[in-house]
């Protein structure tokens, strides 16, 4: 026989059910719900963590005449890393590695813009102390195929040359025979700011 309920009007706790009894994860909202947090958990971790933005560039400017970099990121953001061959002349110091962040945009048709910020470092010898070179990069890309990933790129770069002055001298080929818009300098260090182009390939 059913138990008799209390006068006070209150239910009788409820009875634990047994593992064998538990509804099914399709009856049961709360399991499917911690079920669906789980199999979401790595998929969204694993697609945070996958760039969607890898490309490697190579190009040539008159700042430097060799370059070679490697962007990874996201959709609209990467980090660039990238190597090249020091200015011409007597005192080029060689080579250069560089670090810097752009942002892509839309692609229009077979077009897709880009900027980025560089920024080089430039060894140094005996002579000549190391210096280093920021360029303001916007570039546009052109799909030699449509919807293939090699692509032409171009475009103008701003550049601002830094570095110190040993006996008067400073790095020949880094600016000096540009159309300089700045050139500044004192008995440690200079400066120089000049417009450029640059023009290469990306893949």
């Amino acid at each position: 026989m059913p138990a008799p309920v209390s006068g006070s009007g209150e239910l009788p706790p409820s009875l634990p059910i047994p593992s064998g009894l538990a509804l099914p994860a399709a009856q049961n909202p709360s399991a499917r719900s911690d079920n669906a947090a789980a199999a979401k958990t790595p998929f969204a971790l694993t697609s945070l963590l996958h760039p969607s933005y890898l490309h490697a560039e190579a190009w040539g400017s008159e700042s430097l005449p060799l370059n070679a970099a490697v962007k990874v990121g996201f959709p609209r953001i990467y980090l660039t890393l990238g190597i090249a061959a020091g200015p011409g002349g007597r005192q080029s110091g060689g080579v250069a590695g560089g670090v810097g962040l752009g942002t892509v945009g839309q692609p229009r048709g077979r077009f897709t813009p880009s900027l980025d910020v560089m920024q080089w470092f430039l060894s140094g010898n005996r002579e000549t102390p190391g210096s280093s070179l920021t360029q303001l990069r916007p570039l546009l890309a052109w799909q030699l195929k449509s919807g293939g990933r090699l692509q032409l790129i171009g475009g103008p770069t701003l550049n601002l040359a830094t570095g110190r002055r040993e006996d008067g001298r400073t790095r020949e080929g880094l600016g000096q025979d540009q159309w300089l818009w700045l050139n500044s300098s004192d008995e440690h260090s200079f400066l120089r700011l000049w417009p450029g182009l640059q023009l290469g390939l990306r893949f």
